[in-house]
């Protein structure tokens, strides 16, 4: 098994981040089948071979994926490809 954290910086705002994070979540739901549900400003999700949440702050968001053994040899890509879509997502 493989963990992935990813710490952003951002000037959003907690309210818009959130925002921002839902529409993130939305199209990951979509795309890859993810089920995700707020606890607050966490984010909870989960998929086959991959669980974590995402902490929506008020100046950053933490993820923290844990991947299935299956996803792990894939964790540098995965972590290559969601950075890219935070990066878009956070603008």
């Amino acid at each position: 098994m493989a963990n992935i954290r990813i710490k952003r910086i951002h000037a959003l705002g907690t309210e818009n981040a959130r925002a921002q994070v839902e529409a993130f979540a939305q199209s990951l739901k979509e795309e890859l089948q993810i089920d995700y549900a707020w606890d607050g400003n966490r984010l909870i999700f989960k998929r086959v071979g991959a669980s974590g949440t995402l902490e929506v702050g008020a100046d950053s968001l933490d993820l923290d994926i844990e991947l299935g053994l299956s996803l792990s040899l894939l964790a540098g890509s995965i972590e290559r490809d969601i950075n890219e879509r935070l990066d878009d997502a956070l603008k």
